[in-house]
């Protein structure tokens, strides 16, 4: 089904829905029920239709039911549904300005990626999706990313070379990882098991989690916490719905959602912690990359693709966002 036409059936489903409430919120996200996103966007419900005395209704669409990020993008760009999230890897077709974040070891850990994207940085990147209609709620995460492979702990920098690791189709990506004498083969999601089970790959880059519900430890023999890359997850809304608001239900909203990031990054840290578990449990081989050469691999994959990151966001944004990594 071509993009315009899913669009248009979704909308027209979302309007046969009944309401009785004076505004009503209606969510899709493409995540599980069980992942940390559904389970504070249940808290950002239940509080938001309490303390609104019922006067706002919350309705949330887990699970792709509305289609990718790209299709619930714009039915939020375009008003058919209130909010949705997306990877901010996913949104930089939308918004070029999110192409910053795509770069390697920006952040040394979780708290220092909240205070940059909660400060000057993430309004910046606020600013640039208001121009495509889009109002930024905040950052939820989905956490670091890291490894799992069948050839042999990832503990230094030189251990790359020649790894044979699946890459998402993105040319900027691709690039970076053949410069630390990486082989990465362009494959899609859900070929990645196959082509580890039939030794087309050594390994894997995902969240922690990916590793558990893909059962990629059945195919793995190690997990390398390279943390190379952090992937947060952005909460929007209709720009125009938002402005539209009286005061004092946009201070509700603004007041409510801020809890919902908090609750939502606990809810991933916590996760995150028992799936690293689970996978010792499972009998893989834990380790960490060391500090030294974290850092000389995300300065050469950094230099490789600076340029290509500066082109899409442009020089200025890059610079201005660039200044604002380490906030005071």
């Amino acid at each position: 089904m071509k993009l315009s036409l899913m669009i248009t059936v979704i909308a027209g489903l979302l309007t046969s829905t009944a309401s009785f409430a004076d505004t009503t919120i209606r969510i899709g996200h493409a995540t599980p029920e069980v992942s940390p996103i559904h389970q504070s966007l249940l808290y950002f419900e239940k509080e938001i239709e309490k303390r609104s005395n019922g006067e706002i209704e919350v309705e949330i669409y887990p699970g792709g039911q509305l289609g990718g990020v790209r299709e619930m993008t714009e039915l939020v760009q375009s008003g058919n549904i209130t909010m949705a999230t997306g990877a901010s890897v996913h949104l930089s077709s939308t918004v070029n300005e999110l192409a910053v974040l795509d770069q390697f070891l920006l952040f040394a850990d979780e708290d220092t990626a909240r205070n940059v994207l909660d400060g000057k940085a993430g309004q910046s990147l606020a600013k640039a999706m208001e121009k495509q209609g889009l109002k930024s709620m905040g950052f939820m995460e989905l956490g670091f990313r890291s490894f799992t492979n069948n050839r042999a702990p990832l503990d230094s920098y030189e251990a790359f070379e020649g790894l044979r690791m699946r890459s998402a189709d993105n040319p900027i990506a691709i690039k970076a990882w053949r410069s630390v004498d990486a082989v990465p083969i362009a494959l899609a999601w859900g070929e990645i098991y196959s082509s580890l089970q039939q030794n087309l790959i050594f390994g894997q880059e995902s969240a922690l989690s990916s590793m558990l519900v893909e059962r990629f430890f059945e195919v793995q023999d190690y997990v390398s916490l390279t943390n190379h890359i952090y992937w947060p997850e952005l909460w929007m809304a209709n720009l125009e719905w938002y402005n539209d608001l009286s005061e004092k239900d946009r201070k509700l909203i603004d007041e409510v959602a801020r809890e919902t990031i908090v609750l939502e990054r606990d809810l991933t840290m916590k996760t995150n912690n028992e799936t690293l578990a689970a996978l010792k449990e499972k009998g893989l081989k834990v380790n960490e990359l060391p500090l030294a050469d974290r850092e000389r691999l995300g300065a050469t994959m950094n230099a490789a693709i600076e340029q290509d990151i500066r082109q899409k966001v442009g020089s200025d944004f890059y610079d201005e966002f660039m200044s604002n990594l380490n906030p005071q």
